[in-house]
């Protein structure tokens, strides 16, 4: 059995023991696209998809008009960023290669560092104190998807001559958006068919659900801040509804060390403080109103 259908049967089992499941089949017809993505969490998934190079590891939620790149004059956040580009330039360029850390996914060849802003749906101690402006700026986006445990908000640094291979994201939730600090010659990103360069203060919209692969074959690290937004597709309450249902302590623990070994090294202060943040969560009004509480 594939390993995207391992994880959404157990994603799908522990919405179902701790209520989640049930709350949301008896919500109204506003919630019905969110019932049929849970329902699929069960089926194994498709074979072939509508577009093959479309190919996320958990099922597809249905309705959303999907295409591998958006222009960024329709996404309100992307000018926010641009116009406050300099200030976050200014942010990244003060932490010490010290504060980064190594992540090692399998697609990667070479030195991928990352600084987390937020990480698994969880604000960082540190954030808050390095980098005040990026994050209160951060938190303002609108359509942020910070409370989401596969969004993300970093500083992403490859290396010269290195190369995410080709590949897909978790879901097709989400819009990233990468906004340009360092940019040396040599260096491109492919989503779908179509490649393109980043520009120092400028933002890429796209959907990372499709396959995509970056490459820095210049001389000097590339820089860019990362941070994700909900899909435009989705509606206010299916927004809370699966934010809810993800950040979840049930349903983050699932894979929340298998995001966190793909870092180097050990980190238990990080577990820790990420295993804080999801017992948090659980209480709040939103969450514990679909979890039956």
């Amino acid at each position: 059995m594939a390993t995207g259908t391992v994880m959404s049967m157990e994603i799908l089992a522990a919405m179902q023991r701790g209520g989640f499941f049930d709350e949301v089949m008896a919500a109204g017809a506003a919630l019905d696209r969110v019932k049929t993505y849970l329902r699929s969490f069960a089926l194994p998934l498709p074979a072939t998809r509508a577009d093959p190079l479309q190919y996320p590891a958990m099922p597809l939620f249905p309705g959303l008009r999907h295409q591998p790149w958006h222009d960024t004059s329709a996404v309100a956040a992307a000018a926010q960023l641009e116009a406050a580009s300099a200030l976050i330039h200014d942010e990244y360029a003060a932490l010490a290669d010290a504060d980064l850390v190594h992540y090692e996914p399998p697609a990667m060849d070479r030195l991928w560092a990352v600084y987390m802003l937020w990480h698994m749906g969880v604000e960082l101690d540190t954030a808050p104190a390095r980098c005040p402006r990026t994050c209160a700026l951060l938190r303002a986006l609108p359509r942020v998807c910070l409370d989401y445990p596969w969004g993300d908000a970093l500083f992403s640094v490859h290396a010269a001559d290195s190369h995410l291979r080709a590949h897909c994201s978790f879901d097709n939730l989400r819009l990233r958006l990468h906004l340009a600090l360092q940019v040396p010659e040599g260096c491109a990103i492919r989503v779908g068919t179509q490649t393109r360069q980043w520009q120092p203060g400028r933002v890429l919209a796209f959907e990372d659900s499709f396959e995509h692969e970056v490459w820095n074959r210049g001389a000097e690290r590339r820089a860019i801040l990362i941070v994700d937004l909900w899909h435009p597709d989705l509606s206010a309450l299916e927004i809370e509804v699966l934010s809810a249902g993800f950040c979840h302590s049930q349903v983050r623990r699932l894979f929340l060390r298998q995001r966190v070994a793909m870092l180097a090294g050990e980190h238990p202060q990080l577990l820790r403080r990420l295993d804080d943040g999801l017992a948090a969560r659980d209480g709040e009004a939103a969450v514990a109103r679909w979890w039956g509480g």
